[in-house]
């Protein structure tokens, strides 16, 4: 997978993350708690890495891969972090 394409699915791991699962856990509504600058920021960081992965091209995919791994345990946006809502949904987390 190349770089531009770990983040654009970081990008919908996090938006996903605050459309469904924040809002399972009772952190409001999902249109209005929603981080828009998620999309551009996702948009951005894409192209940037796909320079990277040109010039270098496991530097730009490792740091693809990087920002995967981090959307799913840090939070980003409004929402917690992907794997603590996840865990809370199936139970896992108190």
């Amino acid at each position: 997978m190349s770089a531009a394409g770990y983040v654009i699915v970081a990008g919908g791991i996090v938006a996903a993350n605050e459309v469904i699962f924040a809002p399972l856990e009772g952190q409001g509504n999902p249109v209005s708690n929603f981080n828009w600058r998620i999309i551009p920021a996702t948009a951005i960081l894409a192209l940037v890495l796909t320079g990277f992965e040109k010039m270098a091209p496991q530097f730009g995919n490792a740091l693809g891969g990087m920002v995967l791994l981090v959307s799913l345990v840090a939070p980003m946006g409004n929402a917690p972090a992907p794997l603590d809502n996840i865990a809370k949904v199936v139970g896992g987390a108190k």
